[in-house]
């Protein structure tokens, strides 16, 4: 029997340290890994730009608990949610939206993918015929909130996603305000899965980032969407006491 939710949750991609056996995965606040020789990087490190082992770990963590096998994490929310549009969409292309979207996926789309030549329908996320009407020869791409920010509409994952199939696009989910926890859009049939960590899977308004989930193994690796080809990758760091800025 596979492991529950809460048990994920703390142990995915949490193993101990093999240096020193912390049952934490340590900030690794470093730019650069020692190699042995030209070329010869030790556990696949070199650059914290192109890859971090706290990073590695939390994208395990994100890619489990939503039951997929790639995960990609971001410096925020709208890093993530471009580095799919621009990786799936090319001038003439066209997508579909909610026509709640979040006001920053909303104006990344209206004010910088417009001017590339790329167009969009709003839809309602709630009503899947909607959605299919407004599915042209050139879409390329259903991206979905559910629920929508701010507005809290739902929409059906599992009949957007056959209607997106049928159409022979790309699906992807904002899975924000759900959460893995409530739901888990991969397998309802999405494409991918899009986080603003910043929000309930940070948890405590202290940090901001973003995620990207897929099992699509040729998404995963298009030119935009790992981290560190747009170095815009989640980078850790250590907070400095107020007293020690002085």
């Amino acid at each position: 029997m596979s492991d529950g939710f809460a048990t994920r949750a703390i142990h995915a991609g949490q193993e101990a340290d093999p240096t020193t056996g912390s049952v934490i995965v340590p900030i690794h606040a470093t730019s650069t890994y020692a190699q042995d020789g030209v070329g010869g990087m030790r556990s696949g490190y070199e650059y914290s730009r192109t890859g971090n082992p706290t990073r590695t770990a939390l994208e395990r963590c994100l890619a489990e608990l939503e039951n997929g096998r790639h995960a990609r994490a971001y410096a925020s929310g709208m890093a993530a949610t471009d580095a799919v549009l621009r990786s799936e969409l090319r001038p003439g292309d066209h997508l579909v939206i909610p026509d709640d979207a979040y006001g920053g996926t909303f104006r990344l789309i209206d004010k910088v993918l417009t001017g590339w030549g790329i167009t969009y329908t709003p839809a309602p996320v709630s009503d899947v015929d909607a959605v299919r009407a407004a599915i042209q020869d050139n879409t390329k791409l259903v991206w979905v909130e559910t629920p929508t920010n701010p507005l809290l509409n739902i929409g059906d994952i599992a009949s957007l996603a056959q209607v997106s199939a049928d159409a022979g696009v790309k699906f992807v989910v904002d899975n924000t305000f759900a959460s893995p926890f409530l739901q888990q859009p991969l397998e309802l049939g999405a494409t991918a899965v899009v986080h603003s960590t910043t929000k309930y899977l940070g948890g405590h308004s202290d940090v901001v980032g973003g995620a990207v989930v897929t099992s699509d193994d040729a998404l995963a690796e298009q030119p935009g969407v790992p981290a560190e080809r747009r170095g815009r990758g989640a980078r850790p760091v250590r907070r400095v006491p107020d007293d020690a800025r002085a």
